[in-house]
């Protein structure tokens, strides 16, 4: 399984309105696109010893296949709104995708 994070930076005092924007975002690519492929999700926002201004949008894959066709499933026509509304909150040049594989999980 594959952890696979999009980190970005926003503007200052921006938070809860970015927030807004990434849940109704998930939501519409957890319906309608291949991110239904996703075996949790985490939305993280800095707090303590991270910017505030620092949002980590992450999701549990089961195989790199399956993190590549959600990406490839971006372009689907009713995200485009969401990508919108974001894009001019993003710090340009901040975002970027980390990806991680999990080689123990605890409960």
């Amino acid at each position: 399984m594959f952890v696979c994070e999009w980190h970005i930076d926003i503007p200052f005092g921006r938070q809860s309105e970015v927030v807004e924007i990434l849940k109704a975002w998930n939501l519409t690519k957890f319906e309608h696109t291949e991110f239904r492929r996703v075996r949790s999700h985490r939305l993280l926002t800095g707090h303590v010893g991270a910017s505030p201004s620092h949002i980590i949008d992450s999701y549990v894959f089961e195989t790199l296949s399956d993190f590549d066709a959600a990406l490839k499933s971006l372009s689907h026509p009713l995200l485009k709104r969401h990508s919108d509304a974001i894009a001019p909150l993003i710090v340009p040049g901040s975002q970027h995708w980390r990806v991680y594989r999990i080689v123990e999980e605890q409960r």
